[in-house]
């Protein structure tokens, strides 16, 4: 189990495993960081470039994008 959920756990320094679990923490996050919640849960994936570009149109297209992707999965 990581502490913080990082690749690296802080305390044991063994390997994290990504989850796939959605808390209101994600959400918050997908919220004021839209790409890079999404970068941080699937990786550099056409939903990243996809969150990336409607964040550069407008911050709101881009933060409901990236709250229905994270709440997706």
């Amino acid at each position: 189990m990581c502490c913080l959920k990082l690749w690296r756990c802080l305390c044991c320094g063994s390997a994290c495993k990504k989850e796939k679990k959605t808390d209101c923490l994600d959400v918050i996050l997908a919220i004021l960081l839209p790409p890079a919640m999404i970068y941080r849960k699937e990786g550099c994936s056409c939903n990243f470039w996809i969150s990336v570009i409607l964040t550069v149109t407008g911050y709101v297209p881009g933060s409901v994008h990236a709250v229905i992707v994270i709440s997706s999965n």
